[in-house]
């Protein structure tokens, strides 16, 4: 028996068990549907699969959703919305030393660069071990103890939330101070001093810079860098 020995055998007000019960062909433009379509249809199956079920939507309502907590006593208990901690998705989620460990480690790879850059300029022997310990005991330390300060981990951590907005706009003010002056000091430095003040000096003072310009975003990086060739530009140094 083919499909439509079978679509003729079956009565028109009985419901489509199968595909092959459902008539194909193109929806009238004008005029009723003589048959229900598949959306209609799927939406039947669905509505008596769930009974009981509410659309997402609704289900993700604030007013559908419900705080709970474990009590002292093991029970649970509903909590207010009100009083959960509300969580910042900066850096409350990643832990202060880690995030102060990440960009002195990097800064003081940068200064291992510099240094060794420096003394295999200016000196007869380049000493790899002393550079590196010069870096790790020196650089690394120093680095770890201002950026975690500047970062606010010490001193805003239990201000309000006015002050915190002064600190930050104080602290980016002293990034581009530090970005400035040790970007100028920088280029005094290395066209002015004796190899012995650039070799002692310049790697230091060259990750300050470096780190300043870092902190103060794309804006702030261009108004730190502007200084220095300011500077360069009024005293005559040349770029090259």
């Amino acid at each position: 028996m083919n499909r439509k020995q079978r679509r003729a055998q079956t009565p028109k007000a009985a419901k489509p068990k199968t595909a092959d019960d459902i008539p194909l062909g193109r929806p009238p433009e004008n005029g009723p549907r003589k048959a229900r379509t598949l959306y209609e249809i799927a939406a039947e199956r669905q509505a008596a699969l769930m009974p009981n079920s509410m659309p997402l939507q609704n289900a993700l309502d604030s007013g559908n959703v419900v705080n709970v907590g474990i009590g002292p006593d093991g029970e649970i208990r509903p909590i207010d919305g009100s009083t959960l901690p509300m969580q910042s998705a900066q850096s409350e989620d990643i832990n202060p030393w880690l995030d102060t460990l990440l960009l002195s480690t990097s800064l003081s790879f940068l200064h291992f660069t510099l240094e060794a850059l420096v003394v295999h300029q200016y000196a007869d022997e380049l000493r790899w071990k002393h550079v590196f310990w010069h870096t790790a005991l020196q650089a690394f330390p120093i680095l770890t103890l201002l950026i975690h300060f500047m970062h606010g981990h010490l001193v805003s951590a239990r201000l309000s939330e006015q002050a915190r907005d002064a600190v930050s706009g104080l602290r980016q003010l002293l990034y581009l101070v530090i970005a400035n002056v040790t970007g100028c000091y920088l280029i005094y430095l290395t066209n002015d001093k004796g190899y012995m003040a650039v070799m002692k000096n310049a790697p230091s003072i060259g990750t300050v810079w470096v780190w300043a310009v870092i902190e103060l975003g794309l804006l702030g990086a261009l108004a730190g860098v502007a200084g220095p060739g300011a500077y360069a530009w009024y005293y005559g140094y040349g770029v090259f």
